[in-house]
């Protein structure tokens, strides 16, 4: 049994580390041993909690020590991209091309087959830099996990109420029923946008990125977090107490992200946009998050509210961003319809298709490096060869060190893939509850709420 008041001091440091690393990823200058406190405090703690032997704690205790153990590797990481990537050949908007870079430079080489290519090679050759700071990162997770003949794919599937196997059997299932309907999609869209089928350049510069360019004129960025924010309250989920962030900075995450610095008090949102459809669908995912995240039950332990797995957070942010499928709430929110209507519902159907291939592929490939133990080599082949599997674009091995979930051996994209069916499930029921418009039923939202708290 953890003694009295654990707790208090284990969320203490929780939140101290989440304001560094929240400061980090949105490109604020952070003090490097603003970190060196809360990540002692933590690594003592947690290993108070092995040691007192509580069953319910323990696999928490291992996986949140590990993560503590991991962030000096994941400095290293960044710092191997930041030193290695930048290109002396190759540039975007008058600056170096690099890893941080990668994505404007995608936008602006869209027309040219060749350009493109030369950037996704750069990177490539570039990666070889990265494997030491990889590799450590590895060891340094192993001998975390190890001694205790777990692994973070073990913790995952126990969490989920699943078996190792049951999860592989999933995640394959998934994306090998999906592959036929991901490779028409990916045909049109990428004629569409590069006027040229897709190979693995093309691919890259898709994901997350260059998939938004045809719709963006539909949007407009400048009142895009007001309406999104007004869109959440009359659905019955105020989040104007959430801050979000949309500055860019030349260090900020090149994405969105929600963070809870602090559960439920202290939810946050930060969002570097690419285009204004980029900035609407990442705000209705990452509110999705914040609903979730700050509608916690703050009575509930410091386990019960950060012990969350992604299968479960990712549902909530899946939920959210669905409504930009719902045909209704498109013509009610945007005014959408006829052909604008439909290249929407084309775009929803492409990243779900999107989610059950690339991110079945990364979680696939993890659950095999950890359960087979794969050295870092066979793991890019692994990768590779579960790629082709569900995309049918013949990605080089190395490539997978440039896909972030792979490189860092996590298990997290699971979870989007099990968001993306529980969704569907779950979509059936609030129906069921409140009708087509089911975001507008008070027994829907109190459905949503519930399972929230």
């Amino acid at each position: 049994m953890p003694r009295p008041n654990l707790d208090r001091e284990l969320e203490a440091a929780t939140v101290a580390l989440n304001a560094c690393l929240y400061a980090e990823d949105t490109g604020l200058a952070v003090d490097p041993q603003a970190y060196v406190a809360p990540t002692a405090a933590l690594d003592a703690l947690y290993g108070e909690l092995l040691a007192a032997g509580d069953r319910d704690y323990r696999s928490f205790a291992i996986e949140a020590r590990a993560e503590a153990h991991r962030l000096p590797h994941d400095h290293a990481v960044v710092a191997a991209f930041d030193t290695h990537t930048p290109s002396a050949t190759l540039s975007v908007a008058g600056q170096p091309f690099s890893w941080r870079t990668w994505k404007a430079y995608e936008r602006a080489s869209a027309d040219s087959a060749d350009a493109l290519q030369a950037g996704f090679d750069h990177m490539l050759a570039q990666s070889e830099h990265l494997i030491p700071a990889l590799s450590a990162r590895a060891a340094q997770l192993r001998a975390d996990y190890g001694p205790h003949a777990l692994t973070p794919v073990h913790i995952f599937a126990a969490r989920e109420g699943l078996t190792v196997e049951a999860l592989a059997a999933f995640l394959r299932h998934q994306g090998e029923t999906g592959r036929p309907a991901f490779q028409a999609a990916l045909d049109r869209l990428s004629r569409q946008v590069f006027a040229r089928p897709a190979g693995p350049a093309e691919l890259r510069a898709l994901y997350l990125n260059l998939m938004y360019a045809p719709a963006a004129p539909l949007f407009d960025a400048a009142d895009a977090v007001t309406s999104t924010l007004a869109a959440f309250s009359r659905i019955g989920f105020d989040l104007s107490a959430v801050p979000v962030d949309i500055e860019d900075r030349p260090l900020k995450y090149p994405g969105a992200f929600c963070f809870p610095v602090q559960v439920p008090g202290d939810v946050r949102v930060s969002v570097r946009t690419a285009t204004a459809h980029h900035l609407v669908d990442m705000l209705y995912h990452e509110f999705g998050h914040a609903v979730h995240f700050s509608g916690i039950d703050a009575e509930r332990s410091f386990l019960d509210r950060y012990w969350i797995l992604s299968g479960t957070h990712e549902t909530f942010s899946t939920l959210f961003e669905c409504l930009l499928s719902e045909p209704r709430f498109l013509a009610e929110q945007f005014n959408f319809g006829g052909a604008a209507l439909n290249q929407l519902l084309s775009f929803a159907a492409f990243k779900r298709l999107l989610t059950g291939a690339w991110l079945a592929a990364a979680a696939l490939t993890v659950h095999d490096a950890w359960l087979e133990a794969l050295p870092w080599p066979a793991v890019e082949q692994r990768f590779a060869a579960h790629m082709l599997a569900f995309t049918g674009v013949p990605l080089p091995p190395a490539f997978a060190r440039l896909e972030p979930f792979t490189a860092a051996l996590s298990i997290y994209p699971a979870g989007y893939v099990l968001g993306e069916v529980r969704v569907a499930h779950w979509l059936s029921h609030l129906r069921s509850l409140g009708g087509e418009a089911w975001w507008q039923s008070p027994a829907a939202q109190a459905d949503i709420r519930a399972r929230v708290a």
